[in-house]
């Protein structure tokens, strides 16, 4: 055994002592991370990176040159993490991250290139980023305005990629190459004013989500995206404060594969009353957080969108109550989010009753910001009585225990006592509060109604005749089917099966007339 610990530490010795003594990098105190600057040392060559330990992180400071195959002959090891930085950094050669890095399938590549303090105008010369595999590649505070896709190799593979406060305007597009690209994320870019189908990258067929955000984005040009050569899941444009105008025709054909549509936090001013959605009609989550929501709800989204089952409206503002007219039956909703919005009690009572109208399903709904008052107790029981436990109204924690909670909650009591993680008001953690009679409550309010029982397995009387009348119909129908599947069967025979005229068995006859002869 104390053979064997010699040996190894020989072995880190012999290590060690391959790199040189005054060298530009250094290893932290737990080996996880190396550091290269050439503010460590007067010499800007860099030492063989391969004779340090395979380290998670290597950091990369104020070179004026990074050679290709950099990395080619360290060791990286299984499922692994590991993020290379780059800071300061004036030319990357080809090759650099190419398949000379030997990444295991199961491990990770991060790539970040850039600092938010420090602006850069780093040249990143043809192939770069050439046969590799690279989970992140983040570009941070460059100042070039349009980026080189020729940077970009064959048979790369991207799975994040993102420019942050970047002088971004533009892809250059002139080459083709085989890239993939899932995400791509443009955030913080001041000088990107407009989207065309020319600024737009070539990758941008291989993309499943697009987001642009904080942005200078003001124009939005006609067929920037051709639907027909795309996969996008995810289209995403929030938080650019000079986009007024989300006009009609960006988008030609129908984006098969939608599921997120987020327009969030943009000051969109107009929307044409009769503007074509279509394009996103296969979209499952809609978010339209700090919105005017009149332009939206009257130029008939929500109508347009059959398949959608997240819808959150938060934070946004609307002059008049549209939920009866604008509000379809959505047979797929599973959550609507109207928190903090400036919806009157009386515009969430009749967006609660249409909802309780049509489903058949749970749904939750958020409601913080919002106080629901004993005052309207008996429009509150109806919606209960119409869809019975159906409703899950997510409210502040602050909410007092009024009847409607009680109402809405008390079947849940025992779930809330068991899970500290159902969102809920926490006076209903309280067993010393006063406890409202339900009944009591429904002859204060004069509610027109007596149907109510304090049962806990109850689903309402209206519920319950429903399902007794849907079983009798299934009854009728069974047996109206199998009556004409028997007289179908009469018909086949030429056979009368009633015994109004019974028929004469031959040989009863034949043994009767014998008898008669004898």
């Amino acid at each position: 055994m104390l053979f064997y610990t010699f040996f190894i530490l020989l072995q880190l010795n012999i290590i060690h002592s391959y790199c040189p003594t005054n060298s530009l990098c250094q290893l932290n105190d737990d080996s996880t991370i190396l550091t290269c600057d050439t503010m460590l040392n007067d010499t800007s060559l860099l030492p063989e990176i391969s004779c340090f330990p395979s380290v998670n992180t290597y950091i990369f400071y104020n070179f004026e040159q990074l050679p290709s195959h950099l990395f080619s002959n360290i060791k990286f090891l299984q499922n692994q993490f590991y993020t290379i930085k780059l800071i300061n950094i004036s030319i990357i050669n080809s090759d650099t991250f190419s398949n000379s890095i030997q990444l295991p399938e199961n491990s990770k590549l991060s790539i970040i290139i850039g600092d938010l303090n420090i602006s850069s105008n780093i040249q990143i010369q043809s192939n770069t980023f050439n046969n590799i595999n690279i989970d992140y590649l983040h570009f941070l505070n460059l100042n070039n305005t349009i980026f080189d896709t020729d940077c970009f190799g064959h048979n790369l593979n991207i799975n994040t990629l993102i420019f942050e406060q970047c002088n971004l305007t533009s892809f250059s597009n002139h080459i083709r190459k085989l890239i993939n690209v899932n995400h791509l994320l443009i955030k913080n870019s001041p000088e990107l004013k407009q989207l065309t189908q020319e600024n737009l990258p070539s990758f941008l067929p291989t993309l499943t989500s697009f987001e642009l955000s904080n942005t200078a984005l003001e124009i939005i040009q006609p067929h920037s995206f051709q639907a027909w050569s795309l996969i996008l899941e995810e289209f995403v444009i929030t938080n650019n404060t000079n986009l007024e105008i989300f006009p009609s025709d960006i988008v030609d054909g129908v984006l098969m594969k939608l599921n997120k549509l987020d327009l969030s936090y943009n000051p969109i001013k107009y929307l044409h009353s009769n503007y074509n959605w279509f394009p996103y009609s296969y979209t499952k989550n809609l978010l339209l957080k700090n919105q005017q929501l009149d332009l939206f709800l009257k130029s008939n989204i929500l109508k347009t969108l059959p398949y959608l089952e997240n819808i959150d409206l938060s934070r946004g503002f609307i002059s008049e109550n549209l939920m009866k007219n604008y509000f379809p039956n959505m047979s797929n909703l599973i959550s609507i989010d109207v928190s903090y919005t400036n919806l009157t009690e009386k515009m969430i009572i009749d967006l609660l009753t249409h909802l309780s109208q049509t489903t058949n399903h749970f749904i939750d709904i958020y409601l913080r910001g919002h106080l629901l008052n004993d005052e309207n107790f008996c429009s509150y029981f109806k919606i209960f009585q119409n869809a019975p436990n159906l409703l899950n109204l997510i409210l502040d924690n602050s909410h007092e225990c009024n009847c409607i909670i009680e109402l809405f909650y008390r079947d849940k009591l025992q779930d809330i006592n068991n899970n500290s993680l159902l969102m809920h008001p926490t006076c209903l953690l309280d067993s010393s509060r006063n406890r409202c009679d339900i009944q009591t409550q429904l002859t204060l309010s004069k509610c027109p109604t007596n149907s109510y029982t304090n049962s806990d397995d109850t689903i309402g009387d209206y519920a319950f005749g429903g399902v007794i009348a849907g079983v009798i119909v299934a009854l009728l129908l069974l047996l109206s089917l199998g009556f004409g599947v028997v007289h179908k069967i009469r018909q086949r025979r030429n056979t009368d099966l009633t015994m109004e005229k019974p028929v004469e068995n031959p040989l009863a006859a034949i043994i009767e007339e014998r008898l008669q002869n004898v």
